[in-house]
């Protein structure tokens, strides 16, 4: 590989790193309130401006261009660009997911419903979220593939977590809406945004994917 190609694809895996970071920053700030079951200031979090997003996106998009047409990148190296191609639209449904939460989710929380109840749930669901962005990052920067390996199966646990507890808080929403058919709509737009959280586990382990299949080989799992 020539230095300046090296160059040119380290430039992309930092810019890919940073907008990781961001989605990443972003669900922690989530998390807070939840933990301190203050909800109210899920609306103070600063979203991510679109505007920002699809600049960031577009410049990493233009540099894997950059290096397609200049350059032969190696099999590894390709594979790494063409993952990186479309980890840059799981970050941005991401923060899609998150703007939508930050919200939808206070609004939901009328005075009427049980919202200790709802937030017993809300909270492990985030924070397996969390974990599963978290570990889905750390693959862009490892190389070994035991590591690789131990990551991405960690990715998979969390993802597994997160689905089994939102199937737990659909039943469970489900049954108070039968309860409180008065409430129907508080609770359906409940756990509309609760679906926003899931949908993060989702995205997180579709980049945890595209990155085995980047740095191991083989082909890429679609969820």
């Amino acid at each position: 590989m020539l230095p300046t190609e090296k160059e040119k694809l380290n430039s992309i895996l930092n810019e890919i790193i940073k907008l990781g970071l961001t989605t990443l920053t972003m669900n922690q700030f989530i998390l807070e309130p939840l933990e301190n079951c203050d909800t109210c200031t899920l609306n103070e979090i600063e979203k991510l401006p679109k505007k920002e997003r699809y600049d960031s996106i577009d410049k990493i998009d233009n540099l894997i261009i950059n290096v397609f047409a200049l350059y032969t990148p190696e099999a590894r190296d390709l594979r790494e660009l063409v993952a990186f191609l479309k980890i840059t639209n799981e970050f941005d449904r991401i923060a899609n997911s998150c703007n939508s939460f930050i919200r939808d989710f206070p609004k939901a929380l009328t005075d009427e419903v049980d919202k200790n109840f709802i937030l017993e749930y809300a909270l492990p669901l985030q924070k397996s979220s969390v974990n599963a962005l978290t570990h889905a990052l750390k693959l862009l920067e490892l190389d070994d593939k035991k590591t690789v390996d131990e990551h991405y199966k960690l990715v998979v646990v969390e993802e597994s977590k997160n689905d089994d507890l939102y199937k737990i808080i659909e039943k469970s929403l489900l049954k108070k809406i039968n309860n409180d058919m008065h409430l129907s709509k508080d609770y359906q737009d409940i756990m509309a945004a609760l679906r926003r959280l899931e949908k993060i586990a989702d995205r997180a382990l579709s980049i945890a994917n595209l990155m085995h299949y980047a740095k191991v080989g083989g082909e890429i799992t679609k969820i």
